[in-house]
């Protein structure tokens, strides 16, 4: 499983610095726009390029370093004039549809905590509203609405194989997971900087948390500024 996992080098093209389809014959097809969506399935290739949550100090790495793919997520989230993307753009994140909605988080892992708190909230703002039409795109076994209720908790699955949850920035002072015995306290909500995060009393010095936050449960309290 995890040789496969690590096939994702085997689409990346170095050259154009995407995900990118190749022929059966193992060549690149061309000629190649991010934008296309050719060899993808409801996004496209400047999308599926980020869908690596497993190995994403591999993907810096390929792309040239942490500050690299930074700011290639700068510009991901980011049209020109400095506003929020919102969907609609094939070379943008695209908040309404599932290929693409984990990216916000992809900052934790390249040290840039704040700007995955700041990306995070936005989103929720932004693209989400109360009514019937208030999720951004078709709610998919509910996840559009999961999306939204791990945003609004702070916390959202680290990879699809594990129960690590990375960290943001709660919206409520306080929130309980009955079922799992969590509770999760947010005091100066609903700030968006996380200033510090304890878990049970002891301080977690990374932007995620391990399994056994899942499986134990506890108090987690994340200070928010500003």
């Amino acid at each position: 499983m995890e040789q496969r996992a690590g096939w994702w080098r085997n689409t990346f093209n170095p050259e154009t610095g995407h995900q990118q389809a190749r022929k059966a014959d193992g060549t690149w097809v061309t000629p190649f726009n991010p934008a296309s969506d050719l060899g993808f399935a409801q996004g496209s290739s400047a999308t599926y390029t980020w869908m690596v949550p497993h190995d994403v100090p591999g993907l810096a790495g390929v792309m040239g370093g942490n500050d690299i793919a930074a700011g290639r997520l700068d510009d991901f989230f980011h049209r020109a004039d400095g506003s929020w993307a919102t969907g609609g753009e094939a070379l943008r994140y695209d908040p309404t549809n599932e290929p693409g909605i984990h990216t916000p988080w992809i900052y934790n892992e390249l040290g840039q905590p704040r700007k995955t708190q700041e990306t995070v909230r936005a989103m929720a703002k932004l693209v989400y509203r109360t009514g019937p039409s208030g999720l951004p795109g078709n709610d998919d076994l509910g996840t559009m609405s999961a999306w939204y209720v791990f945003a609004a908790l702070g916390l959202y699955p680290r990879t699809p194989s594990s129960a690590e949850l990375h960290l943001s920035s709660p919206m409520f002072p306080k929130a309980r997971i009955t079922e799992k015995n969590i509770t999760i306290l947010a005091p100066g909500a609903p700030g968006v900087h996380v200033g510090e995060t304890r878990w049970n009393g002891r301080e977690v010095d990374q932007p995620w948390l391990p399994e056994a936050f899942v499986e134990r449960g506890g108090v987690l309290v994340s200070r928010l500024e500003g």
